[in-house]
């Protein structure tokens, strides 16, 4: 079992390590691919266009930056509240950790940028065009809805095994 402490050491390196690779990522997209056509990487499935997005996924909510720079501020300070106020699990801790580096990667983009530098982009089928930090979100996620996924089957193996514990007690008693 990792320390309170080296579960925070754990988490403050992923979210340097992600705004990091978040951050050098973009700065390439700006300086290779603005103004450029799209680089295939994986002909015919993947490759790197530059877009600029002023608003969430598929230009939702386009040029309302001040809402999810609100809903980001109040979401990347409850989980640093939670992270260092509390010790998670591991699990727990990466997963809110990778989802911190890609709101903080994001929140970056639209304070200084005004929109957020999108790059990566499926096109196998219709999907957005999005960056690092889009992916460290999903992926926290992911490993968020494993966790609670996880969570509640111990929770209710422990509800089991604490039921059949008190019945064979009461069975045991005159």
């Amino acid at each position: 079992m990792t320390s309170k402490w080296g579960k925070r050491l754990l988490s403050l390196g992923a979210v340097a390590l992600g705004i990091l690779a978040d951050y050098l990522t973009k700065l390439l997209a700006v300086a290779r691919l603005k103004g450029e056509d799209p680089v295939p990487f994986l002909r015919g499935v993947l490759r790197f266009s530059y877009v600029e997005n002023p608003g969430a996924a598929w230009g939702m909510l386009a040029n309302h930056r001040w809402v999810f720079m609100v809903f980001s501020a109040v979401a990347i300070a409850a989980i640093v509240v939670y992270l260092v106020r509390r010790d998670p699990p591991l699990l727990l801790c990466i997963s809110l950790s990778l989802i911190l580096s890609g709101g903080i990667g994001n929140m970056i983009d639209r304070t200084f940028r005004g929109v957020v530098v999108d790059f990566i982009e499926f096109y196998l089928f219709p999907f957005p065009v999005f960056n690092v930090a889009d992916c460290l979100v999903v992926v926290g996620a992911g490993l968020l809805i494993l966790w609670l996924i996880r969570d509640t089957v111990r929770e209710q193996k422990k509800k089991k095994e604490n039921a059949k514990t008190e019945e064979t007690d009461r069975g045991d008693q005159p």
